[in-house]
Order: C-alpha cells, then structure tokens, then sequence
C-alpha cells in the first residue's frame, strides 16, 4: 500500500539488542538539519553529479546564498573559481572513484562568497552510499576566522590587557632576540626599567579605578615620547620597561629616560582632580659577555632601586659602584641570617631624662650587631637590608621580646620606676605585617610588662608609606594600652594634620631641627610651632 512521504517509516538497527526502532523519517530529517544548523562549521553535500543537496545556516552565513537558493544548483557554478575549477573537477572525481569505504583527506580551499570574493576554508570531506545514491559531504571552516581568533589570542598572550603595551612575556622575548644578535661591543643592547614613586598611595587614596587611569596616561606618555624604543612594556603594577638595540643603544636609553621624567612633570587629569607624577629609573646594558635577559634586568633593577633611595624622580645607570653596593647587600643579607642563628644581634638601652628633675624616665633600645669581623655594626649597616629582605619581621619580635623581658627584669628588681618604660622603633615592614598587633599583644603577656609601659616608636616616613593601612595598626595598637611616638618628625612630607589624624602620644622633632637649637632661629621656630 503507498503512503504519504510524512508517513515514511525508517529502520535503525540498534546494535546492542539487534531490535528494530521504528521512526517517524520526516522528524528524523528535521532533527537532523537542526543539529546541522547549531554547528559552528558550515556543511555542504553534493550528489554524485556535484549538484547541492545540503546546506546548513552556517554556510549561509559564510557563503551569503541561503539554502533555498543553492539546493539543486552545481557547486561548481556557486563556489568554485575559475582559476581552480580544473583541480576541485580532479578532485571531485577522484571522491567518487574512492565511493562508500574512503574519506577524502582534508584539504585548504579557496570558495567564492555570493559577493565574489574569495574565502580560504579547510574542508574535511567524506563519501557516502553508492550509485545513484551517492552523497559527498563535509564540514568546512573558515580559516580566516581562525586566523584571527590565533591573532587576537596571540596578542592578549603578549600585551598587557589594561595600557596595550607589550607584556613581560614579549619584552623576554625581544631582549632574548637582540642579545642573541647583538655584538659583542659594550653598550649594544640597553633596558630601561620604570617605577612610579608613591602609586601605592595613589591606589588607596584615590581608589584602583583612578590608578588604572594613570597607568594607562603613563602608557600612552612613554610610547609618544621620540627616541626610537625598540619595545615598551608593562611589567606589571606601576613598572614599565623599554628596550633599545643597536649602536650607541646605551646613550639611546639614557636621554630616553630624561625624556621620561621631562615627560610625567604635567600633572595627569582624573575623575578627583590631577595627580602629580615621578619616577625612579635605572639602566643596564650589555659589557660583551651578558647573553642572557636575567642578568641585565637584574641589573636595571638594581639601578632603579638606587635612584629610589635617592628620593625617586631620578636616573641610574647600573656601574661598578652599584654594582658593589648590590654585592655589599647581597653579602650582609646573608650574614644576617647566620646572625640571627649564632644570637649575634645585640640591644643597647638608651636613657630618657625628665629635665625637670633629672629623672630617667624611660630607656630607648638600640639595636646592634656584633659581627665577629667587623666588630659593632650600627642598624644604618643592616637595618635596610633586613626591611628590605624581610628578616626585620623576625628581629623586631625578637627586639619586642628581649627590652620587654630587660624591663621587666629591671622592674622587679627595683631598678625603674614603675612609671619607666621602654621605647621600641617599629619599620615601615612591621606596620605592614599582619601579625604585628598579635606580636605585640603575645610579648606583653609572655613578659608581664603592663601595655602603658611600652611604647613603640614609628618614623614619619614610615607612617606616610601606607596612611590608610598605618591608621588600622596604629588605633589597633593603641587599642592594647601601649603608647604610640612618631619619630623623625620634620623629615618628610609633614604636616600638623598627622597628629590629630593619628592616635599618637609622643612627637619627637627631627635632630636636623633639635641639634641646631640656640643656632638657627629658623630651627628654633619650626619647633616651637611643632610644640
């Protein structure tokens, strides 16, 4: 008996229990056209005579014919150019030869889009059935669509997403090809290596929001600036590099450096007003046996540290001197850790006087090392290598435990006064540390020193380096009992506001002030207002 086409019925085999599964044909085409449809690929099938049979909305998309105008119509006369029609004839003919058993291997096309140019595609192909029934079909991709996706994947691997500049990753990249094929004379290849002075306390005063607008301003300086840079890269948070290459690329990178700091002197525009920039910049470049990108950014680095420590707003470029001082740290460092191990570290007590009555009141401990070459090491010597390595957080609670027990001990004794305390200085790494009001809290306790007896001295730099996060420890610490000193204070940028901002007891004005009392009236005045 005929039927209707839509009352078609087909049989699939399932292979598991040999059944057969009766199903609707018509709604297994739709199906199937559906599932041709989500794929990201367009498809096309042809019959054994090269006329389209399928066309998926993928390849209207690629192609720009819709599938009821291409259905019926030879694939030749669509997609194939001229140019190539003799070998997609070749290879068409050899598909059929190969009939229901091969696949056709993959192939690189180029097929005509409905407006005539040319679309590069990779096609995977395969053959089905046989003899009137005979289809070949495929999946094809555009491939200048992959290109660009490699493209931009390539490009966010390599730059850094925030300013576009290039990245660490691509900078590595760039030294390690110009050292490759640099000469061997001095000064060839040249980094750069950029740090912005105080953006932290831009980024917790004004928020990340505002500081990703001045990196990106500080960006857009350095790639506008002239001098021939070879790559301009962001490290990462508010370090930049630059590379320079060939002759003279040392002279090259230092009056590129002077352009920098010329050009971050105009105060940047942002939502809260204008932000005053500097910078501290160091330089290193090749003496003829550096062939490697670790050693000459260690050395910039190392530069850039120095004109730091000079105040920032200041150029470096890396020599024997610095050189030196790196090694001089390098070596105190690692002798401070033994120092810390052989109990090499030694506290002297300083007396405070009431010179009311001549009383001592109080006793400052001084920390020394007693290095079994050098003799007495005062802490200008090792202090700044210890904040900077971050072994001051180990000896200050060592410094915490030793005057708190010595006051205690000096207590029972009857040898101070029960209103005598003692003066400990706190760094700028110490006030960072998140466990320092713990640290202070478990010494009081394990001593038996009462907190109104402590004080703990904090220099104005110091307090200045972080405000925000220096006013959480301060009111933390001030929440013990202890008694809070800011030390220094004159050196920095300074302002009377600080004393009613801070919770501090005690303010001890700078000796470059106090030494030239009598002396200089100008001294003498700045301490009055500051009393």
């Amino acid at each position: 008996m005929e039927r209707r086409v839509v009352e078609r019925i087909v049989q699939i085999s399932d292979g598991r229990s040999g059944r057969k599964t009766r199903v609707d044909a018509t709604s297994w085409a739709s199906r199937f056209r559906l599932l041709l449809d989500l794929s990201r690929d367009a498809f096309i099938e042809t019959d054994r005579h090269g006329v389209l049979t399928e066309w998926n909305r993928q390849s209207e998309l690629l192609f720009g014919w819709s599938r009821d105008e291409v259905i019926g119509r030879s694939i030749e006369d669509l997609l194939v150019p001229d140019r190539f029609a003799r070998r997609f004839a070749d290879d068409f003919g050899t598909a059929l030869a190969m009939g229901d058993t091969e696949r056709t291997r993959p192939r690189e096309l180029r097929l005509l889009h409905r407006a005539g140019y040319e679309v590069p595609v990779h096609c995977s192909a395969y053959v089905v059935g046989s003899g009137a029934g005979l289809r070949i079909g495929g999946f094809v991709r555009d491939m200048s669509r992959d290109s660009a996706a490699e493209e931009a994947l390539a490009h966010a691997y390599l730059h850094d997403s925030l300013t576009r500049l290039g990245n660490r990753t691509l900078f590595t990249y760039r030294l390690s090809y110009a050292l490759a094929k640099a000469t061997n004379s001095p000064g060839s290849v040249a980094v750069i290596v950029l740090d912005l002075d105080r953006f932290k306390a831009i980024n917790d005063g004004l928020g990340h929001e505002v500081g990703d607008q001045v990196l990106v301003e500080v960006a857009a300086r350095l790639t506008a600036l002239e001098g021939g840079a070879d790559v301009i890269a962001r490290l990462g948070g508010d370090e930049f590099l630059v590379l320079f290459e060939g002759l003279d690329a040392d002279h090259h990178a230092l009056e590129f450096s002077k352009q920098i700091l010329g050009a971050l002197q105009a105060p940047i525009s942002v939502g809260v007003g204008e932000v005053f920039l500097s910078a501290s910049i160091g330089i290193a470049s090749t003496d003829g046996e550096i062939t490697d990108p670790t050693p000459l950014l260690s050395n910039a680095d190392a530069a850039m540290y120095q004109a730091k420590r000079r105040g920032g707003n200041a150029v470096e470029v890396f020599g024997e001197a610095i050189r030196a001082h790196v090694l001089d740290r390098m070596t105190t460092e690692h002798s401070l850790h033994r120092a810390i191990e052989r109990s090499e570290l030694r506290l002297y007590y300083q007396p405070v006087v009431d010179l009311r009555d001549n009383q001592v009141v109080a006793s400052e401990a001084l920390l020394r090392w007693e290095h079994p070459e050098q003799g007495l090491v005062g802490p200008d010597r090792f202090v700044p290598v210890a904040e900077e390595s971050g072994l001051i957080i180990p000896i200050g609670a060592w410094v915490l435990e030793q005057a708190c027990a010595q006051l205690r001990s000096w207590q029972s004794r009857g040898w101070a006064r029960r209103a005598g305390s003692v003066e400990i200085n706190l760094s700028a790494r110490q006030i960072d540390d998140p466990e320092i009001v713990r640290t202070v809290e478990r010494v009081l306790f394990d001593s038996g020193v009462s907190p109104e007896h402590l004080t703990l001295e904090i220099t104005e730099s110091a307090l200045m380096h972080d405000a925000r996060s220096a006013l959480h420890v301060l009111r933390a610490l001030k929440d013990l009992g202890v008694t809070l000193a800011i030390d220094d204070f004159g050196t920095g940028y300074s302002s009377l506001s600080y004393l009613q901002r801070f919770p501090l007891d005690i303010v001890k004005v700078d000796k470059s002030f106090v030494s030239e009392l009598g002396g200089n009236p100008d001294g003498a005045e700045i301490v009055a207002a500051v009393v």
